[in-house]
């Protein structure tokens, strides 16, 4: 039976106060990396997208806004994850507020929800509040619309958001009665006080609560440290509601997959293949061509556009932008670019802050250093390495070449083990290469210098003049042939073998 009483506000209290001791790691538990992220953004994320959508379904807006306020609450180096989850820039929403609190001591569950508290006075505007760890980061949005919506739907005073398992061990199993309330979370180290059958028991305890806001406040003084840790648990809060006479009821999830925790390395690496082939998975319903999703590594902020193609072993992070039809063959490293559409990357190319403009050619076995700059159509070949540079439209360096501290205009040709000498020992200078320029192999260009345009640099020239419009600048020696000295060096390396 639906609810006639309207909802006004839903907050949500996020636990996040945790050492994560089995992390082996300094830093706190809801910072660790999880695709270059921080385990505790994929919760609030997943939050805040709930929440705009659960604010603009049609049947649940009656209920009024969900998530105007997340409260989280923070002990050990706490002020590392709040200095965090302010300055993330992807949480900032209109009419959503983020507060925190402080558990000083790590003393359970129950004692952090009891410090949450503090967050919501008794005349705030929110009616019920949802409480979760934050080390499950694969929960999905969805999940908390329809929790929530079951919540408010049955009107009840608790909800359990809870998942059948096949192996539930270590987890707490929910006994209900034979109306289908929950009486009880049985840890597993109660078992052995429970009739031998609740260990069969596969619906477990996710550790995700909705809770009336006035009902909290009023029973969980009840709590008691009543285990070796004297820690509170707040999983005792439903057993206190259901002898209370008060409606307490799961909601049961069918996917398991989104309830993995994150308690050691071990796990993280669990989530980690998870979340990548939940990844790749929404890239190639978006048009994205994976030849393998087994052997590649997608960052979570990376952004790949349609008919992109992905081979093995590409390692793409950071904020990259990876736009339609580009083509990244095997073992690419691609972190904080841009690549714009047609671009193609040949193998073993890395590339790292630069932009690259549409219909590129890169590499094989290329490294663009940061600050790199290709125009439309440019060609950087094979094991030549680009730095701070920019290249103009349809440049050429196709072969073995070192391109530094450079400002390259359009169509120039750079030919084979060409050099920017761009440091001097002290200080980097700046090479200018103007339109229509070539640049014959094995030329060294002493920086600070200047190539005119439509001028030609002989091979084997070491620039170190400005060169003016139009010019040919040559610097070796003439070449002198002298005749016989190959045979006479022939005729004497034998008789000195015969000796």
């Amino acid at each position: 039976m639906k609810s006639n009483k309207k909802i006004k506000n839903i907050g949500a209290v996020l636990l996040a106060g945790g050492m994560g001791t089995r992390m082996k790691s300094e830093d706190p538990k809801a910072l660790s990396g999880l695709l270059e992220n921080p385990l505790i953004f994929y919760t609030i994320k997943s939050l805040i997208d709930a929440g705009k959508e659960f604010n603009v379904r049609r049947g649940i807006s009656k209920y009024g806004v969900f998530l105007d306020k997340i409260g989280t609450v923070i002990g050990y180096k706490g002020e590392l994850v709040k200095n965090y989850v302010l300055k993330e820039k992807r949480f900032k929403r209109k009419g959503l507020f983020l507060d925190f609190s402080v558990q000083e001591r790590y003393l359970g569950t129950g004692d952090a929800a009891k410090k949450a508290l503090g967050m919501f006075p008794e005349d705030a505007e929110e009616k019920d509040i949802i409480i979760l760890p934050c080390d499950m980061p694969l929960i999905k949005p969805e999940t908390f619309i329809e929790t929530i919506k079951f919540h408010l739907d049955n009107d009840n005073d608790l909800t359990v958001l809870s998942v059948e398992v096949e192996n539930p061990y270590s987890y707490g199993r929910i006994l209900t009665d034979k109306k289908g309330y929950v009486e009880k979370i049985v840890e597993e180290k109660e078992l052995c006080d429970y009739p031998p059958d609740t260990a069969l028991i596969k619906e477990i305890n996710s550790g995700v609560y909705i809770i009336k806001l006035n009902l909290l406040r009023k029973f969980i003084g009840r709590i008691k440290p009543n285990n070796r840790k004297k820690e509170y648990y707040l999983t005792d809060i439903v057993d206190i509601f259901y002898n209370a006479g008060l409606k307490t009821v799961c909601y049961k999830s069918c996917n398991a997959e989104e309830f993995t925790g994150v308690n050691s390395k071990i796990d993280l690496m669990n989530a980690q293949k998870i979340l990548q082939k939940r990844l790749i998975k929404d890239f190639m319903e978006k048009g994205v061509n994976f030849i393998s999703d087994d052997n590649v590594y997608i960052g979570y902020n990376v952004e790949i556009g349609e008919n992109a193609v992905i081979y093995p072993g590409v390692f793409l992070s950071g904020k990259t932008f990876i736009m339609k039809g580009v083509v990244i063959e095997n073992g690419c490293v691609i972190k904080d670019s841009s690549i714009l559409d047609n671009t193609r990357i040949k193998p073993y190319s890395v590339i790292e802050n630069s932009l690259i403009m549409n219909d590129v050619q890169i590499g094989p076995f290329a490294r663009l250093r940061p600050e790199t700059f290709i125009s439309e159509g440019g060609r950087i070949g094979n094991f030549v390495e680009v730095k701070k540079s920019f290249i103009g439209k349809n440049t050429k360096a196709s072969h073995l070449s070192y391109i530094g501290d450079a400002r390259i205009g359009d169509g120039v040709n750079i030919g084979a083990g060409v050099i920017t000498c761009n440091y001097d020992g002290k200080k980097k200078h700046k090479t200018i290469i103007e339109d229509g320029c070539f640049i014959g192999s094995d030329s060294q260009l002493v920086a600070p210098v200047k190539i005119g345009k439509d001028s030609y640099v002989g091979s084997g020239t070491t620039v170190t003049k400005d060169v003016p419009e139009g010019a040919l600048a040559v610097s070796r020696a003439p070449q002198r042939n002298i005749e016989g000295w190959a045979l006479k060096k022939m005729k004497t390396g034998k008789k000195r073998s015969k000796e």
